[in-house]
Protein backbone atom coordinates (compact mmCIF):
# COMPACT_ATOMS: atom_id res chain seq x y z
CA UNK A 1 0.00 0.00 0.00
CA UNK A 2 1.12 3.28 -0.84
CA UNK A 3 0.77 5.27 2.06
CA UNK A 4 0.35 9.50 1.89
CA UNK A 5 3.02 9.86 5.39
CA UNK A 6 5.07 7.23 6.77
CA UNK A 7 8.08 7.46 9.84
CA UNK A 8 10.59 5.45 10.69
CA UNK A 9 11.43 6.23 13.96
CA UNK A 10 11.56 9.95 13.58
CA UNK A 11 13.35 11.59 16.15
CA UNK A 12 13.93 15.12 16.98
CA UNK A 13 15.86 16.65 19.54
CA UNK A 14 16.28 20.22 21.24
CA UNK A 15 19.59 19.94 22.94
CA UNK A 16 19.24 18.02 26.01
CA UNK A 17 15.61 18.03 25.63
CA UNK A 18 13.67 14.54 22.94
CA UNK A 19 10.88 16.56 21.75
CA UNK A 20 9.99 13.71 19.21
CA UNK A 21 11.09 9.99 20.13
CA UNK A 22 11.02 7.05 17.26
CA UNK A 23 7.65 7.61 16.05
CA UNK A 24 6.51 5.57 13.30
CA UNK A 25 3.06 6.01 11.84
CA UNK A 26 1.38 5.23 8.92
CA UNK A 27 -1.41 7.54 6.81
CA UNK A 28 -3.19 6.29 4.42
CA UNK A 29 -4.54 8.40 1.48
CA UNK A 30 -7.62 9.56 0.80
CA UNK A 31 -8.33 9.40 4.76
CA UNK A 32 -8.10 11.87 8.03
CA UNK A 33 -5.83 10.90 10.45
CA UNK A 34 -6.01 12.38 14.09
CA UNK A 35 -2.37 12.86 16.05
CA UNK A 36 -3.72 13.47 19.84
CA UNK A 37 -1.75 14.41 22.47
CA UNK A 38 -1.72 17.21 25.28
CA UNK A 39 -0.25 20.14 24.88
CA UNK A 40 3.49 19.64 24.26
CA UNK A 41 3.27 16.34 23.57
CA UNK A 42 5.50 16.28 20.36
CA UNK A 43 2.40 17.26 17.87
CA UNK A 44 3.27 20.19 16.45
CA UNK A 45 6.98 19.44 15.98
CA UNK A 46 6.09 15.91 14.03
CA UNK A 47 4.13 18.39 11.83
CA UNK A 48 7.56 20.41 11.03
CA UNK A 49 9.42 18.13 10.61
CA UNK A 50 7.11 16.04 8.19
CA UNK A 51 6.56 19.66 6.27
CA UNK A 52 10.32 19.70 6.16
CA UNK A 53 10.45 23.03 8.63
CA UNK A 54 13.12 21.02 10.96
CA UNK A 55 15.86 18.84 10.48
CA UNK A 56 15.11 15.03 12.13
CA UNK A 57 17.77 14.03 14.83
CA UNK A 58 17.06 10.70 13.84
CA UNK A 59 15.05 8.56 11.59
CA UNK A 60 13.28 9.09 8.18
CA UNK A 61 10.20 9.73 7.04
CA UNK A 62 8.33 10.02 3.59
CA UNK A 63 5.59 12.07 2.84
CA UNK A 64 3.68 11.45 -0.94
CA UNK A 65 6.65 8.96 -1.23
CA UNK A 66 9.41 11.81 -1.04
CA UNK A 67 11.91 12.09 1.78
CA UNK A 68 11.49 14.75 4.49
CA UNK A 69 14.89 15.74 4.16
CA UNK A 70 15.67 15.59 0.12
CA UNK A 71 12.97 16.58 -1.28
CA UNK A 72 11.39 19.16 1.17
CA UNK A 73 10.41 21.88 -1.14
CA UNK A 74 8.60 19.44 -3.29
CA UNK A 75 6.63 18.19 0.19
CA UNK A 76 5.86 21.46 0.76
CA UNK A 77 4.23 22.48 -2.62
CA UNK A 78 2.01 19.50 -2.29
CA UNK A 79 1.22 20.31 1.08
CA UNK A 80 -1.23 22.86 2.57
CA UNK A 81 -0.37 23.76 6.41
CA UNK A 82 -3.14 25.84 8.63
CA UNK A 83 -1.72 26.17 12.22
CA UNK A 84 -3.93 29.64 12.99
CA UNK A 85 -5.48 32.47 10.92
CA UNK A 86 -3.10 35.16 10.43
CA UNK A 87 -4.70 36.21 7.54
CA UNK A 88 -4.73 39.86 5.50
CA UNK A 89 -8.08 41.43 7.50
CA UNK A 90 -7.99 45.03 5.52
CA UNK A 91 -8.22 42.56 2.51
CA UNK A 92 -11.56 41.04 1.19
CA UNK A 93 -11.46 37.49 1.44
CA UNK A 94 -11.15 37.13 -2.63
CA UNK A 95 -8.27 38.58 -2.44
CA UNK A 96 -6.55 36.91 0.32
CA UNK A 97 -6.95 33.87 -2.19
CA UNK A 98 -5.66 35.67 -4.84
CA UNK A 99 -2.46 36.34 -3.10
CA UNK A 100 -2.27 33.15 -1.87
CA UNK A 101 -2.97 31.43 -5.49
CA UNK A 102 -0.26 34.04 -6.59
CA UNK A 103 2.41 32.77 -4.06
CA UNK A 104 1.92 29.00 -5.84
CA UNK A 105 2.19 30.55 -9.41
CA UNK A 106 -1.05 30.65 -10.13
CA UNK A 107 -3.17 32.95 -12.18
CA UNK A 108 -5.71 33.89 -14.60
CA UNK A 109 -9.03 30.96 -15.27
CA UNK A 110 -7.15 28.61 -13.25
CA UNK A 111 -6.75 30.58 -10.00
CA UNK A 112 -10.71 32.05 -10.79
CA UNK A 113 -12.50 29.11 -10.44
CA UNK A 114 -10.16 27.57 -7.90
CA UNK A 115 -11.13 30.67 -5.59
CA UNK A 116 -14.86 30.29 -6.39
CA UNK A 117 -15.06 26.81 -5.95
CA UNK A 118 -13.50 27.19 -2.13
CA UNK A 119 -15.51 29.83 -1.71
CA UNK A 120 -18.53 28.14 -2.58
CA UNK A 121 -17.64 24.66 -0.66
CA UNK A 122 -17.18 26.70 2.46
CA UNK A 123 -20.21 29.21 1.95
CA UNK A 124 -18.10 32.41 1.65
CA UNK A 125 -19.14 33.24 -2.01
CA UNK A 126 -22.09 36.05 -1.13
CA UNK A 127 -19.17 38.00 0.94
CA UNK A 128 -15.72 37.34 -1.31
CA UNK A 129 -15.96 40.78 -1.46
CA UNK A 130 -16.49 42.00 2.36
CA UNK A 131 -13.23 42.79 4.22
CA UNK A 132 -11.91 39.72 6.28
CA UNK A 133 -11.77 41.95 9.63
CA UNK A 134 -15.71 42.11 9.38
CA UNK A 135 -15.97 38.11 9.59
CA UNK A 136 -16.54 35.80 12.55
CA UNK A 137 -14.36 33.48 13.67
CA UNK A 138 -15.61 30.87 12.33
CA UNK A 139 -15.77 32.63 8.99
CA UNK A 140 -11.54 33.44 8.86
CA UNK A 141 -11.21 30.03 10.14
CA UNK A 142 -12.61 28.33 7.20
CA UNK A 143 -11.34 30.93 4.81
CA UNK A 144 -7.71 30.20 6.30
CA UNK A 145 -8.46 26.72 5.61
CA UNK A 146 -9.63 27.54 1.90
CA UNK A 147 -6.38 29.75 1.61
CA UNK A 148 -4.19 26.46 2.39
CA UNK A 149 -6.31 24.62 -0.25
CA UNK A 150 -5.72 26.93 -3.23
CA UNK A 151 -3.04 24.84 -4.91
CA UNK A 152 -5.01 22.24 -4.62
CA UNK A 153 -2.77 20.14 -1.79
CA UNK A 154 -2.55 16.33 -2.04
CA UNK A 155 -2.42 16.54 2.44
CA UNK A 156 -3.55 19.15 4.33
CA UNK A 157 -2.17 19.78 7.93
CA UNK A 158 -4.77 20.98 10.63
CA UNK A 159 -4.03 22.60 13.84
CA UNK A 160 -7.16 22.92 16.32
CA UNK A 161 -9.19 23.78 13.42
CA UNK A 162 -12.43 24.73 15.32
CA UNK A 163 -10.40 26.31 18.63
CA UNK A 164 -12.42 29.40 19.64
CA UNK A 165 -15.44 28.33 17.79
CA UNK A 166 -18.98 28.31 19.06
CA UNK A 167 -20.79 25.31 19.16
CA UNK A 168 -22.83 25.46 15.58
CA UNK A 169 -19.49 27.28 13.83
CA UNK A 170 -17.41 24.23 14.77
CA UNK A 171 -20.23 21.67 14.00
CA UNK A 172 -20.03 22.83 10.58
CA UNK A 173 -16.83 23.36 9.83
CA UNK A 174 -16.49 20.17 10.19
CA UNK A 175 -19.18 19.13 7.78
CA UNK A 176 -17.22 20.96 5.15
CA UNK A 177 -14.19 19.18 6.15
CA UNK A 178 -15.84 15.74 5.70
CA UNK A 179 -17.29 16.44 2.41
CA UNK A 180 -13.69 17.68 1.28
CA UNK A 181 -12.30 14.59 1.89
CA UNK A 182 -15.15 12.31 0.58
CA UNK A 183 -15.50 14.42 -2.49
CA UNK A 184 -11.62 15.14 -3.72
CA UNK A 185 -10.00 12.20 -1.81
CA UNK A 186 -7.16 14.21 -0.49
CA UNK A 187 -5.08 13.56 3.06
CA UNK A 188 -5.62 15.21 6.47
CA UNK A 189 -3.18 15.19 9.46
CA UNK A 190 -5.74 16.37 11.99
CA UNK A 191 -3.67 17.60 15.21
CA UNK A 192 -6.49 17.77 18.11
CA UNK A 193 -7.03 16.94 21.19
CA UNK A 194 -10.95 17.62 21.30
CA UNK A 195 -11.90 13.36 20.98
CA UNK A 196 -15.19 14.04 19.57
CA UNK A 197 -14.54 16.02 16.86
CA UNK A 198 -11.69 13.61 15.68
CA UNK A 199 -13.92 10.52 15.91
CA UNK A 200 -15.88 12.09 14.43
CA UNK A 201 -13.57 12.88 11.45
CA UNK A 202 -11.00 10.31 11.16
CA UNK A 203 -10.27 6.74 10.27
CA UNK A 204 -7.29 6.46 12.04
CA UNK A 205 -5.43 7.82 14.54
CA UNK A 206 -1.98 8.15 16.76
CA UNK A 207 -1.83 9.08 20.10
CA UNK A 208 1.47 10.76 21.32
CA UNK A 209 2.54 11.48 24.92
CA UNK A 210 6.11 12.98 25.86
CA UNK A 211 7.15 12.58 22.27
CA UNK A 212 5.99 8.54 22.20
CA UNK A 213 3.50 7.24 20.02
CA UNK A 214 1.65 5.54 22.81
CA UNK A 215 -0.50 3.90 20.48
CA UNK A 216 -1.57 4.25 16.29
CA UNK A 217 -4.21 2.24 14.00
CA UNK A 218 -7.61 2.32 13.28
CA UNK A 219 -10.31 3.47 15.66
CA UNK A 220 -12.49 0.55 15.54
CA UNK A 221 -9.52 -1.89 15.33
CA UNK A 222 -7.98 -0.40 18.63
CA UNK A 223 -11.46 -0.73 20.63
CA UNK A 224 -11.48 -4.41 19.17
CA UNK A 225 -8.18 -5.04 20.57
CA UNK A 226 -8.35 -2.88 23.77
CA UNK A 227 -11.63 -4.71 25.05
CA UNK A 228 -12.48 -8.44 23.74
CA UNK A 229 -15.81 -8.77 25.42
CA UNK A 230 -19.04 -7.44 24.76
CA UNK A 231 -20.47 -5.25 27.35
CA UNK A 232 -24.44 -4.97 27.41
CA UNK A 233 -26.58 -2.87 29.63
CA UNK A 234 -29.92 -4.20 30.99
CA UNK A 235 -31.70 -2.11 32.37
CA UNK A 236 -34.89 -3.51 35.22
CA UNK A 237 -37.99 -2.11 36.80
CA UNK A 238 -35.82 -3.67 39.90
CA UNK A 239 -33.29 -5.72 40.98
CA UNK A 240 -32.81 -8.78 42.91
CA UNK A 241 -29.81 -10.80 44.73
CA UNK A 242 -31.80 -13.69 42.59
CA UNK A 243 -31.03 -12.02 39.21
CA UNK A 244 -27.07 -11.19 39.83
CA UNK A 245 -26.21 -13.95 41.20
CA UNK A 246 -28.10 -17.08 38.40
CA UNK A 247 -26.20 -14.30 35.94
CA UNK A 248 -23.03 -14.89 37.84
CA UNK A 249 -23.47 -18.71 37.31
CA UNK A 250 -24.00 -18.76 33.13
CA UNK A 251 -20.93 -20.15 31.84
CA UNK A 252 -21.31 -17.55 29.23
CA UNK A 253 -20.88 -14.81 30.48
CA UNK A 254 -17.95 -13.83 32.12
CA UNK A 255 -18.53 -10.74 34.18
CA UNK A 256 -21.16 -9.37 36.31
CA UNK A 257 -21.51 -5.63 37.35
CA UNK A 258 -24.84 -3.31 39.16
CA UNK A 259 -25.82 0.09 38.78
CA UNK A 260 -29.30 1.67 39.93
CA UNK A 261 -31.49 -0.53 38.28
CA UNK A 262 -29.22 -1.70 35.51
CA UNK A 263 -27.32 -4.98 35.68
CA UNK A 264 -24.39 -5.30 32.93
CA UNK A 265 -23.05 -8.45 31.47
CA UNK A 266 -19.73 -9.02 29.52
CA UNK A 267 -19.72 -11.64 26.68
CA UNK A 268 -17.75 -12.65 25.43
CA UNK A 269 -19.89 -13.93 22.01
CA UNK A 270 -22.43 -10.80 21.82
CA UNK A 271 -24.92 -13.51 20.69
CA UNK A 272 -25.34 -14.32 23.99
CA UNK A 273 -27.20 -11.37 24.99
CA UNK A 274 -30.56 -13.46 24.39
CA UNK A 275 -29.53 -15.98 26.54
CA UNK A 276 -28.95 -13.67 29.49
CA UNK A 277 -32.83 -12.00 28.65
CA UNK A 278 -34.26 -15.60 28.66
CA UNK A 279 -32.42 -16.07 31.34
CA UNK A 280 -33.93 -12.83 33.33
CA UNK A 281 -37.48 -13.44 31.64
CA UNK A 282 -37.24 -16.82 33.10
CA UNK A 283 -37.31 -15.23 36.82
CA UNK A 284 -39.74 -12.92 36.23
CA UNK A 285 -37.59 -9.93 35.78
CA UNK A 286 -39.44 -6.87 34.47
CA UNK A 287 -37.28 -5.62 31.61
CA UNK A 288 -37.46 -2.36 30.32
CA UNK A 289 -34.16 -1.94 27.71
CA UNK A 290 -31.48 -3.54 26.86
CA UNK A 291 -28.36 -1.73 24.72
CA UNK A 292 -25.06 -2.57 24.02
CA UNK A 293 -22.03 -0.40 25.24
CA UNK A 294 -19.87 1.04 22.78
CA UNK A 295 -16.38 2.09 23.39
CA UNK A 296 -15.08 5.25 21.69
CA UNK A 297 -11.89 7.27 20.87
CA UNK A 298 -12.47 8.60 24.31
CA UNK A 299 -11.82 5.27 26.29
CA UNK A 300 -8.98 4.45 23.95
CA UNK A 301 -7.47 7.74 24.46
CA UNK A 302 -7.94 7.34 28.78
CA UNK A 303 -6.51 4.02 28.67
CA UNK A 304 -3.09 4.63 27.15
CA UNK A 305 -2.48 8.18 28.95
CA UNK A 306 -0.48 7.83 31.83
CA UNK A 307 -3.14 8.37 34.87
CA UNK A 308 -1.62 11.47 36.41
CA UNK A 309 -1.54 13.20 33.51
CA UNK A 310 -4.68 12.66 31.86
Amino acid sequence: MQFAIETFNLTKNFGQLIAVEGINIAVEGGSVFGFLGPNGAGKTTTVRLLNGLLKPSGGSARVLGMDIQQESDFIRAKCGVQTDTNLYEKLTARENLEIWGMLYGLKGNELTSRMNALLEMFGLAERRDDLVGTFSKGMKQKLSIARELIHDPEILFLDEPTAGLDPEAAEELLQYLKRFVENKRRTIFLCSHRLEEVEFLCDSIAIIFKGKILITGKIEELINNLWKENWFTIRLEKISQEFISTLKNQKYISDVAVSDQKIMVALPDEKDISRAISTLVGLNANIFEVHRDRHSLKDIYFSVIPQDKK
